[in-house]
């Protein structure tokens, strides 16, 4: 009966809304943003989604870039990440794909 009970509720489940411009795929959750914060002594900062009311978490570790390039970012720069929840440090959310554009 539990199971029962549980697939029941799985499928009930309600896909997010049609007006969210977030895009939803099956590698997680995808958005551009502005780097609002970042701190190039330790290597992380923040970004301010455009679509979301999310600032999202990142580390240096997570931006795309060549095996040459270094891998920083500039408060102000455009860019768009693959992002995923729950976040780090106290965010809502944590950037795992982060490129420039």
């Amino acid at each position: 009966m539990m199971i029962r009970q549980r697939l029941a509720r799985q499928s009930r489940a309600r896909p997010p809304p049609s007006d969210t411009l977030a895009i939803v795929c099956d590698q997680g959750l995808q958005d551009s943003g502005v780097v609002e914060t970042w701190h190039p002594d330790e290597g992380w900062g923040t970004i301010a989604l455009d679509h979301t009311e999310l600032i999202v978490w990142v580390h240096f570790s997570h931006i795309v870039a060549g095996l040459t390039e270094y891998r920083s970012l500039t408060p102000g720069q455009r860019v768009r990440c693959r992002y995923e929840v729950p976040g780090q440090d106290g965010y809502p959310a944590r950037a795992v794909d982060v490129a420039t554009r």
